[in-house]
């Protein structure tokens, strides 16, 4: 096992659905230009090919790293505000201060070993290079490949030009050595019709088919889609009259002019129909379901009833893939027939009233969904705004742009609150702040609670200076407006920066002013319950544990009642908390694992990293130091991932003064090992440790004892040198071996220890006999 991997989110490469054709070459030259520089970049035109030959080549070096892969697909993402914040939710950081965004993800990737593949810059291409430029610099042990229509331009960029593959050439066809072009239109042919083979009859007839086609692979798809209805004789026929028609009269390479020739023909073979639902697709930035599809792109000229039908015609013709997200079956589109869509579309002028219908479509549901959150349709929501992230990003630009100002304000209320249920913090800032810049003037009704929500998001990420002028703003509204239910929402966000200044005088007043606004004001939102929350957070920290559990029993109680979790699992967690400082540490762990189980169904990273922060306490004071101090490291490695703050200063101190007690429990090495190995267990594994759902780590054997865990003579020569501080390139200089040698031994030795670090095995060796 590696010594570390990243945990994510969704940076896993996407599984190949089709084989992969070809490639040895570029495959082998990809790998040895990585080998010796820190930047590729994949040119070509589009349908190249540029995108599976990076998913496969990660594929084949991914092992070589030690922190594996990361693969960050761009093509949904038209903000480059987001670039940094989408690269660092790609690593598992999902959330951070717009302002500080780049530093923590610089941070972050400054001692990794680690293989991030940048998939389709040519959109953002200057925010990509000039983001690229800056991780190198800073990340020494980084690789990237970059898949794109244009090199980046950057020092240190080595670009590896993506041609067509190999295609039969006039008069020098082998019959007896098919090349890589045909072999794939064989591949896609005999998966469009069952059955099919390239014989003596039509061999020659698929080689002129390729050669036309310039072994373009997205063409040579899309070609082989038509073998259902042509023969490829027929094909070919129709091809070439379709491309001497295009290169006739435009300009350009012809590789873009084939490419192009290959999606015009697509097109015309569709109805038109077909053609309308293909355009008004292009709207989607990514994956979409059928009822979606229904909405934004049906109207007078195309009932909604004969969407399905015309998704069914493009699924045949490969316009439109079919992809399974959760169990269920959604649509999504190649950028190139996307791209080509958007054209269509635009020449037809369609694209506003679509446009429009898309942000309507979203709109809606993010308004429904913020009524839903306080109940028990909460994960259902949060389940949709996962899948639905990309178009909501999409959606919520066009509204700043183009929306009424009342409905963008409502639809910033719902997304923010979607947003911080998500722990997604940083991004809700970026939103929110880009709103309120964009209105000079606060445009009406709910604008306080804008400013309000803006306030609260700056003082979670401890940003407390520009949280105190949007409340300053937000308080001067509301008393001027006599606005009784935005001042309660001011004077909550007001005790939650008291909080996190370390004020808890100040704090307690301010959040039981809340409370009382709420209940006059009639207020019934999932933020509401949260200053009980805050409350019992502000008594546990001034040492009043029984007046804690009190406001931590309240809310614990109103959204049970309304079956609301995340609100509840922080009344839980916080009700366990104020319970440890009570003095009933066992009891305590009872309502942190209550709430940590929450908080993991609602993949809420925020409410995780809390909860095993709390749970870590919890069993040092039970007297598991190591066990504890593991789940305190993995608390810090997953609370740095939100770009968030603890409960303020007093949380800080209660939470070293547990660190200390384990510390003096443990010894200086013990503890740091175990520090250690806790950075490295990844969230996951932390949490079925805090929750008891895994064996306890195991202890490692001594360096004398046999059997199947055992060190050889080598691994136990290079773990004497891990111990000594040695780099694995150093050990490798020292033993005169080579580095991926000593990087596959130390591979072997964490995994027979299972240890997660060096810390580790230095330690071990230390203090282990023989």
């Amino acid at each position: 096992m590696p010594t570390r991997r990243l945990e994510l989110r969704s940076a896993r490469p996407p599984a190949e659905l089709t084989s992969f054709v070809g490639r040895r070459e570029e495959l082998t030259e990809l790998a040895r230009l990585l080998d010796r520089c820190r930047l590729v970049t994949l040119t070509g035109p589009g349908g190249v090919g540029k995108t599976r030959l990076s998913l496969r080549a990660s594929a084949a070096l991914g092992e070589s790293f030690t922190d594996g892969v990361a693969f960050a697909d761009l093509s949904p993402l038209h903000e480059p505000g987001l670039l940094t914040q989408a690269i660092g939710e790609t690593l598992g950081l999902l959330d951070q201060n717009p302002a500080t965004a780049l530093d923590a993800l610089v941070h972050h990737l400054a001692d990794r070993d680690l293989l991030l593949v940048l998939d389709t810059c040519e959109h953002l291409v200057d925010s990509c290079a000039m983001l690229a430029e800056i991780l190198l610099q800073n990340a020494p042990g980084l690789r990237i490949i970059a898949t794109s229509r244009q090199p980046l331009d950057i020092p240190g960029e080595h670009t590896l030009v993506i041609a067509p593959l190999a295609r039969p050439e006039p008069g020098c066809y082998d019959p007896d050595r098919p090349c890589d072009s045909m072999t794939l239109f064989a591949e896609r042919a005999a998966a469009v019709v069952p059955g099919w083979r390239m014989t003596a009859g039509n061999r020659a007839a698929v080689a002129r088919l390729c050669h036309r086609l310039d072994g373009i692979p997205l063409a040579i798809e899309l070609a082989a889609v038509q073998l259902r209805a042509l023969s490829v004789e027929q094909i070919v026929e129709r091809l070439d009259r379709r491309i001497l028609q295009v290169r006739g009269r435009r300009s350009g390479l012809a590789r873009h002019q084939t490419l192009r020739a290959a999606i015009d023909w697509s097109h015309e073979l569709c109805s038109p129909d077909e053609q309308l639902l293909w355009a008004r697709l292009s709207v989607f930035a990514a994956d979409f379901d059928l009822e979606t599809a229904e909405r934004v792109c049906a109207d007078d000229a195309l009932p909604a009833d004969r969407i399905f039908e015309l998704i069914a015609g493009l699924v045949d013709k490969s316009v439109v893939l079919c992809v399974d997200r959760e169990g269920a079956v959604r649509y999504r589109m190649l950028d190139t027939m996307r791209e080509y869509g958007a054209l269509r579309l635009e020449e037809a002028g369609g694209t506003e009233p679509v446009r429009a219908r898309a942000f309507d479509r979203f709109a809606d549901a993010i308004t429904e969904a913020a009524a839903g959150l306080a109940g028990a349709d909460q994960p259902r929501w949060l389940a949709w705004f996962r899948r639905e992230q990309a178009h909501v990003r999409d959606m919520i630009d066009y509204g700043v742009r183009r929306a009424r100002d009342d409905v963008l304000v409502e639809v910033l209320l719902g997304l923010g609150r979607i947003f911080a249920l998500q722990g997604m913090i940083g991004e809700a800032r970026h939103w929110s702040l880009r709103v309120i810049d964009s209105r000079e003037h606060g445009p009406g009704a709910g604008w306080t609670e804008v400013l309000a929500l803006a306030g609260l998001l700056a003082a979670l990420q401890n940003d407390l200076d520009p949280a105190r002028d949007l409340l300053r703003r937000a308080e001067e509204r509301a008393v001027a407006e006599d606005d009784p239910y935005g001042l309660g929402y001011v004077r909550e966000v007001e005790g939650v920066a008291a909080l996190c200044a370390g004020d808890l005088a100040e704090a307690a007043a301010r959040l039981e002013e809340a409370r009382d606004l709420h209940r006059r004001a009639g207020t019934a939102d999932v933020l509401v319950p949260i200053a009980d929350v805050f409350l019992a957070v502000t008594r546990t920290m001034a040492g009043e544990a029984a007046a804690a559990v009190r406001h931590a029993d309240d809310a614990v109680r109103t959204t049970e009642a309304a079956g609301e979790q995340w609100c509840r699992s922080y009344g839980l967690c916080v009700r366990g908390l104020a319970t440890l400082i009570g003095g009933d540490a066992e009891a305590a762990l009872v309502d942190v694992r209550a709430g940590l189980r929450m908080k993991r169904d609602l993949d809420d990273r925020l409410g995780v990293a809390l909860a095993l922060d709390m749970a870590g306490c919890c069993l040092v004071a039970l007297g598991d130091a190591v066990a504890g101090v593991r789940l305190l490291a993995a608390s810090d490695w997953a609370r740095d991932y939100t770009g968030t703050s603890m409960f303020g200063p007093q949380h800080a101190l209660l939470r070293d003064v547990y660190e200390q007690q384990a510390h003096q429990v443990l010894g200086d090495t013990l503890f740091q090992a175990a520090l250690e190995a806790g950075a490295g267990i990844g969230v996951e594994t932390a949490m079925a440790e805090a929750l008891g759902e895994g064996p306890a780590p195991a202890e490692p054997p001594s360096k004398g004892e046999g059997g199947d865990s055992a060190l050889t003579r080598r691994e136990t020569e290079i773990a004497a040198l891990v111990a000594e501080g040695l780099t694995n390139r150093q050990i490798a200089e020292r033993l005169v071996i080579a580095k991926r040698t000593v990087d596959s031994h130390l591979e072997h030795i964490l995994a027979k220890l299972g240890f997660a670090s060096r810390a580790q095995i230095a330690a071990w060796f230390v203090q282990s006999p023989g």
